[in-house]
């Protein structure tokens, strides 16, 4: 898959119409661009997002448009760079959100050049709101939010093993992209950063994971497919009809799919709100992957599988914290994501995972 574009791609602020023009003219939107003015949205860390208020002629066009670009904190581009995180995304909305099944932002264009830079043109779905870490999920969108990724699992269960998604590939991992070395090299300076804000319980599992940490990279013995990676709050936009539309695929990649289920379930509740709900959560999405065709993935299957991938997060809010921008915001988000994680260990016994393996 080659997707880079010969021309470099602008910073958000350096757009004039004439650029905006030619890349909606590549996605056959054939409008007559007059004028554009940017305005900074959203809190992201790997790239920056903004809304763009458009101007037109006599083919008119959306007024506004969210834009999407590559960050220019250091440590978030060598992040991108490293795992491909952008050429992950455009290729996402280019060659597989048509057939994903999952609800999108639909996409009004997409650029990526040689020296990493992206760009992609997504519809304004303002007045959806967007999802909080914090506040986590209302019930009814919680399930919602389970029923998409049991649609984005089934579109591709079993299918990616081919050549077409090489590009997705990240090794026989069972959480792509976490090789032992990531949570080992990240792990101690997290520790010594946040010493004074961690709880006993944050330290002993984090610390058996990264000891025993083979014993949970293990790839599974079950079909893989596409995995979202960053399944949560603020990678949604919530609908005032009730739809749930999933952004941010950046992490996108060849995985298995309960580590979408437990990602979501173990980060977006309180541990006593979770205890309540897991199990019917759990329920709908194996209704609708089933309804979507997959055959031979039990109800069992399902709760094995969310409890091993209840480190998931773990990895998440332990690498990311150490690795992308610090913001004051993200360190309240990681510690906020790490807590309910690792209570979600614990509920879950998955400790003993690692020893018996």
């Amino acid at each position: 898959m080659n997707d880079i574009s010969t021309s470099p791609v602008p910073r958000p602020e350096a757009i004039d119409a004439a650029w905006l023009q030619a890349i909606l003219a590549e996605c056959g939107h054939a409008y007559d661009v007059t004028s554009v003015s940017v305005v900074p949205v959203g809190t992201g860390q790997i790239g920056d997002t903004v809304r763009l208020t458009i101007g037109y002629g006599e083919q008119s066009g959306p007024p506004t448009l969210i834009g999407k670009f590559a960050a220019t904190n250091p440590d978030s581009l060598t992040v991108a760079a490293n795992w491909h995180l952008y050429e992950r995304e455009v290729g996402f909305y280019r060659h597989l959100a048509a057939t994903a099944r999952i609800t999108t932002a639909p996409c009004y264009g997409s650029a990526l050049d040689a020296e990493g830079s992206f760009a992609l043109l997504l519809e304004d779905l303002s007045p959806a709101r967007v999802g909080d870490q914090f506040a986590g999920i209302a019930p009814e969108l919680a399930h919602r939010a389970m029923r998409e990724a049991a649609r984005l699992h089934a579109a591709f269960w079993g299918k990616v093993e081919g050549p077409d998604f090489v590009w997705l590939e990240t090794g026989p991992l069972s959480q792509p992209f976490y090789v032992a070395d990531v949570l080992r090299s990240v792990w101690p300076g997290f520790r010594e950063r946040y010493a004074d804000r961690l709880t006993n319980d944050m330290v002993r599992v984090c610390e058996r994971l990264s000891e025993r940490y083979e014993a949970y990279s293990r790839l599974l013995d079950r079909p893989r497919c596409v995995t979202h990676n960053d399944y949560r709050p603020d990678n949604m936009l919530f609908g005032e009809d009730g739809r749930v539309t999933v952004v941010d695929w950046q992490s996108c990649a060849i995985g298995q799919n309960a580590v979408d289920v437990a990602y979501l379930i173990g980060g977006a509740f309180q541990s006593e709100e979770r205890r309540v709900i897991e199990g019917e959560l759990l329920d709908s999405y194996q209704r609708e992957l089933e309804l979507q065709g997959v055959i031979g993935y039990s109800r069992a299957d399902l709760a094995e599988d969310y409890r091993h991938f209840s480190f998931a997060g773990i990895n998440v809010a332990v690498g990311a914290a150490m690795m992308v921008k610090r913001t004051e915001r993200g360190d309240r988000m990681f510690l906020t994501m790490l807590d309910r994680h690792v209570s979600h260990v614990i509920d879950t016994g998955a400790l003993e995972i690692l020893d018996a393996r």
